[in-house]
């Protein structure tokens, strides 16, 4: 057996009563029944990140920035990620805007898939972060979960995906690890 791929699972929000927990945590549990994906949730809540204060991105590896170098750690670390994003005003939320722009060769030729929440499945979030994650060279993956009604599948802090949402979730595991395998052999080719 080979060894796993590091996933990120990125909390998107930072709001009170936030859905992202949640949410973050089922995908968790359920990558967990999976081989060859080992996620990582990473809370923005945790990090603290400062609205981007630079002037411009160095190159990978030169920063100054004693949280901007742990932050490019952590991006580093990972093979691919999910970032988990409610839609606020019809966008993703300004935190992880933030979050991706504080960093930027670390991300690049790795996927990214969406698990998005409010508005029509957060399908505006996700179309503006697909944007994003193309102009920091992430390779955005077509399966996305867009979760329709998550008021109501969350009972006491946790999150109880129907049906469909299990089986568009299990789409974006496979999708995210034939991905995964594929980029990472291509980037330790180079």
């Amino acid at each position: 057996m080979t060894e796993p791929l590091n996933i990120l699972v990125i909390l998107g929000s930072v709001r009170e009563g936030r859905m992202a927990e949640p949410v973050a945590n089922w995908v968790v549990e359920k990558a967990a029944e999976r081989e060859g994906l080992a996620c990582e949730l990473v809370d923005l809540k945790d990090w603290n990140l400062p609205f981007y204060p630079f002037a411009k991105p160095p190159a990978a590896g030169h920063y100054s920035d004693p949280l901007q170098i742990r932050w490019a750690k952590k991006v580093a670390s990972a093979d691919g990620y999910i970032l988990i994003c409610p839609e606020y005003n019809h966008g993703p939320p300004a935190v992880l805007k933030n979050a991706l722009d504080f960093v930027y060769a670390e991300w690049n030729r790795k996927p990214v898939t969406f698990l998005g929440y409010g508005g029509n499945g957060a399908a505006r979030s996700i179309e503006q972060l697909t944007c994003i994650a193309r102009e920091l060279q992430m390779a955005p993956l077509e399966a996305s979960v867009h979760i329709m009604g998550v008021w109501g599948k969350v009972k006491e802090g946790v999150f109880a995906g129907d049906d469909k949402d299990l089986r568009w979730t299990r789409h974006l595991f496979d999708e995210l690890a034939w991905w995964g395998k594929a980029l990472k052999a291509a980037r330790n080719a180079d």
